[in-house]
């Protein structure tokens, strides 16, 4: 996607560097949360092909899944990171799209973040994951 730059990332340098790059069109968010986030993973539209990354943490905390509706795009991401269990990593997400908000997953504590957008879409993550989710930052593009 022409246009697109990475902003970010939040939280610590623990785990292993993971990158989805950019995508054309998110379609799912799956979260796993508890006192942190222990995982994301995201379905996406690449070149007219969908697919889904790795889990990109844990398998610990609740499983949510967010369903992306047709013509619904992400434009806001929050959270907050810090110390959970003497790591550094993301503690909380909260995702805002055009037509709602979902979240706060895990719990907010610790340092804030906030990527708001007002004419762009986030259109991929980036970051660190062992496991919990420990940094995470996000592919910003036009709409």
């Amino acid at each position: 996607m022409a246009g697109v730059v990475k902003v970010g990332k939040w939280g610590g340098n623990g785990g292993n560097p993971f990158d989805t790059g950019a995508a054309t069109r998110l379609l799912d968010i799956r979260v796993r949360h508890g006192g942190a986030i222990d995982a994301i993973q995201i379905m996406y539209m690449k070149d007219g092909k969908i697919q889904w990354t790795p889990q990109y943490g844990g398998n610990g905390g609740v499983l949510t899944e967010i369903t992306l509706q047709e013509g619904e795009f992400l434009i806001s991401i929050s959270g907050y990171y810090g110390t959970f269990q003497d790591y550094y990593v993301v503690r909380s997400l909260t995702f805002g799209t055009n037509l709602s908000t979902y979240g706060p997953y895990g719990e907010q504590e610790g340092t804030t973040f906030s990527i708001p957008l007002e004419d762009g879409k986030i259109g991929g993550f980036f970051g660190r994951s062992g496991g919990f989710l420990d940094a995470v930052g996000v592919y910003v593009g036009p709409k």
